[in-house]
């Protein structure tokens, strides 16, 4: 499986890589750092994008809609114009060009398709201009530097970080006996306030223990409880966009009882405000039902649909052994890959098949790459716009997943009529992206195969035959060899 392990957890050789003699050894050194982004101008980071965030929903909210409250054609124009200010429709373009950039360009592209999984597995769905504006910077600045931290320290930085947080409405979650609670509730006019589950049922369901954790409806309470009292600071000219400080007149005070487990922190007002979250995500990372998800994701993403018990548990060996520590987990992922994918087939994602496609051919549609380019305070151009334009041609915006669970990564998901269709169309327009100093012959496409498959034969055959320049991309890009790894 040498040449097919390299599509197998990246995204296959460009034209101008060289076949690694130690394809694991390859893969598994990608994870001791993290690397630089493939970009050289200036990204921007959380706070900026919270202030921006903040501009765009108070501007619109308390300014606009009251301005021309009578004037609708008025209203559209100021509001787009505040668009352009605050880079509404920019930021998304940009961070979906710096996630491809470094993908296709990178030193190390097992790490970057390691930082995809992530990104899928702690989603921010499709709400309040999260995608716009957060969504990206979030897994850049959460999610990335953590790589190589534990999976404790992965799931309590993402718990605690204000997409997460506003994504699930823990600003809404507030204890009923808290101070804040107690003083809203004996206002009349004011509707009862109380706890919200959303991120608590989120925390236990999707980014730790799974169903099989066998948590019940009176542990979603009391963790909704723990984490009472985590949510922004409100700002009159920002709203919700104010930074994550923990609240204890909002906070539910213990005890708590989790799984079985009585969690009761003394002088909570003092030395340990805010901490039951802390101590409850340690215990929530690391239990048996929790490793056994993630292993689990982490084949099914890597390997097939339905891992078999022999791959987890090799997963899950290194991990207790290593104590959730990422770095051992990524090089372990990979040994299971090694070891077991050649006798599985993976059917590829929309995005990725995009990413191994551009890979392996060599194509050319990010802007002004590698230099890139940044916000000025204009609108994104349709150079700009191409790779989200892309991702929402073939069916997979990324960062507006419906769901918290994030975009499913099971083929039935994506062997739909429809999205195959738009495959094959997209497919066939790679040509309009090809780089201006190759010659995209048939000759081309025989050298990209003989380099990234292990048994090209059927491919070769499908590719000998002359046909039309874009019918050639169109044919090898839709075919089962380069759909499924």
């Amino acid at each position: 499986m040498k040449k097919n392990f390299f599509r197998k957890v990246a995204f296959g050789l460009s034209p101008n890589e060289e076949i690694n003699e130690d394809p694991l050894n390859w893969a598994k050194q990608q994870f001791d750092t993290v690397p630089k982004f493939v970009w050289e101008k200036k990204l921007p980071n959380l706070e900026e994008q919270r202030d921006r965030y903040g501009k765009w929903v108070y501007e619109d909210r308390e300014v606009l809609r009251e301005k021309y409250k009578n004037d609708r054609l008025a209203y559209e124009k100021e509001k787009d114009n505040l668009r352009v200010i605050t880079g509404e429709k920019f930021f998304e373009p940009l961070e979906l060009s710096v996630r491809h950039s470094s993908a296709l360009a990178s030193n190390s592209p097992a790490f970057e398709r390691m930082w995809h999984f992530w990104g899928n597995f702690f989603a921010i769905s499709e709400k309040d201009f999260l995608a716009s504006f957060s969504t990206g910077v979030y897994q850049r600045e959460i999610i990335r530097p953590n790589m190589v931290n534990t999976f404790e320290d992965l799931v309590y930085s993402v718990t605690t970080s204000w997409c997460m947080l506003h994504h699930l409405d823990n600003a809404e979650n507030i204890g009923p006996n808290s101070i804040e609670g107690l003083r809203e509730n004996s206002d009349s006019d004011n509707k009862n306030v109380g706890l919200n589950e959303n991120h608590a049922r989120e925390l236990l369901e999707l980014h730790t223990l799974s169903p099989e954790g066998k948590y019940s409806q009176k542990d979603v309470i009391e963790m909704a409880k723990v984490m009472t009292g985590w949510r922004h600071l409100w700002n009159n000219k920002k709203l919700e966009a104010g930074p994550i400080k923990f609240q204890p007149e909002y906070h539910e005070q213990g005890p708590y009882k989790i799984l079985g487990k009585i969690y009761d922190i003394k002088d909570f007002n003092t030395v340990n405000q805010g901490k039951e979250l802390g101590i409850v995500i340690k215990d929530l990372a690391n239990h048996p039902a929790t490793i056994r998800h993630v292993a689990r994701k982490l084949c099914q993403h890597y390997i097939c649909d339905e891992p078999t018990e022999e791959m987890i548990a090799s997963i899950v060996k290194k991990w207790k052994q290593n104590d959730g520590n990422l770095i051992e987990v990524h090089k372990s992922t990979m040994e299971a890959v090694f070891d077991y994918g050649s006798n599985y087939q993976k059917f590829s994602m929309p995005e990725l098949w995009l990413l191994q496609n551009s890979r392996m051919l060599g194509l050319n549609y990010i802007y002004l790459f590698p230099k890139g380019f940044e916000f000025n305070g204009s609108r994104p151009s349709r150079s700009h716009r191409l790779v989200k334009d892309i991702l929402w041609e073939i069916g997979h915006p990324i960062y507006r997943a419906k769901q918290p669970n994030g975009f499913i990564d099971l083929e039935d998901e994506w062997l739909s009529p429809e999205l195959i269709i738009r495959r094959l169309a997209a497919a066939r327009r790679f040509a309009d992206i090809t780089k201006s100093n190759v010659i995209y012959d048939q000759d081309y496409f025989l050298n990209v195969i003989e380099k990234n498959f292990d048994q090209p034969e059927n491919l070769l055959n499908l590719m000998k035959d002359p046909v039309f320049y874009a019918d050639r991309f169109a044919i090898f890009a839709n075919s089962p060899e380069v759909m499924r790894v």
